[in-house]
């Protein structure tokens, strides 16, 4: 039986440097990669113990890095379109 802590750490050590260079050249910003990388992890030691490792838990984490980074993106955007509605009330 597998220990997923295991799995999780073998994983970090060997897929955390592609995740982040991934992140990395596809939003242009490393803070947002590592943090996005970093909350991909914590997902993993969350769901992988009840959900079972995938297949491939190198593109597990970086799918799930990238959607983390796309949220925080989304989220740090100004939204000047109800900036512009509250202003005029």
């Amino acid at each position: 039986m597998l220990d997923v802590r295991e799995v999780v750490t073998r994983t970090r050590h060997e897929e955390w440097a592609r995740v982040v260079a991934a992140l990395t050249r596809r939003f242009g910003d490393l803070d947002i990669a590592e943090e996005a990388a970093a909350e991909a992890f914590a997902t993993a030691v969350e769901r992988w113990p009840a959900d079972g490792v995938p297949p491939s838990p190198g593109a597990w984490l970086t799918t799930t890095a990238n959607r983390k980074a796309i949220d925080r993106i989304r989220r740090e955007k100004p939204d000047h379109g109800n900036q512009a509605a509250t202003e005029s009330v």
